[in-house]
């Protein structure tokens, strides 16, 4: 009778063991930097959109303020008249004003009239507000910062002859004519960003 062998034992070679494992690894590291940059991604995309809400959130408060002044002159620390608007005249000031709106919440016995101001500080957008229209010695004013890596910031004021100004009340005026402000262009420079620009038209 012939000699049949056994069957044999399945299983695998060396060289189909080192084959499987080099097209594993293969795949992990193709997997590892797909995962990678979805999650590089996801974080830059999420950056973008903290930034894009900070700058709106920036912007409605500027425009917010822009188009709520109020013509109502004040006294500094020292009983000195400032005027409802005042830009370009203070070196740490991009501009002062008086505005409606102020919030009330609590219906307390105070105005609705609040004075602001805002400033350029390192690289920052800082909004100034004062507790009190007319001020005392030693009253200070609370800061926000509501916008970050500013390069630069800028306005212009256009008066009813339809002229622009750097400064406001405007210089060489007539002493027999008075201007009157017509808009307010807010330009903001940004190092990531670029060049922002609002034009805010004032109610007269």
């Amino acid at each position: 009778m012939p000699y049949t062998p056994s069957k044999m034992k399945n299983g695998f070679t060396l060289l189909e063991l080192l084959v499987a494992m080099t097209v594993f690894a293969t795949m992990s590291i193709m997997a590892y930097g797909g995962l990678t940059n979805v999650i590089t991604n996801s974080a830059a995309a999420e950056q973008s959109l903290e930034r894009l809400h900070e700058v709106q959130i920036a912007f409605f408060n500027i425009e917010r303020d822009m188009l709520q002044i109020a013509e109502r002159n004040i006294r500094d620390e020292l009983g000195q008249k400032k005027s409802y608007l005042e830009a370009g005249s203070d070196i740490d000031l991009l501009i002062e004003l008086t505005r409606n709106g102020r919030r009330n919440p609590a219906n307390l016995l105070r105005s609705h009239l609040i004075r602001i101001a805002y400033k350029l500080d390192e690289g920052n957008l800082v909004r100034l507000t004062w507790p009190h229209l007319d001020r005392v010695q030693g009253m200070t004013a609370n800061e926000t910062t509501i916008l970050t890596d500013v390069a630069s910031a800028e306005l212009r004021f256009l008066d009813n002859e339809d002229e622009w100004h750097s400064q406001w009340p405007p210089v060489n005026t007539p002493s027999d004519t008075t201007a009157i402000l017509n808009a307010i262009e807010y330009k903001v420079t940004l190092n990531d960003w670029g060049i922002i620009s609002r034009l805010f038209r004032v109610s007269g």
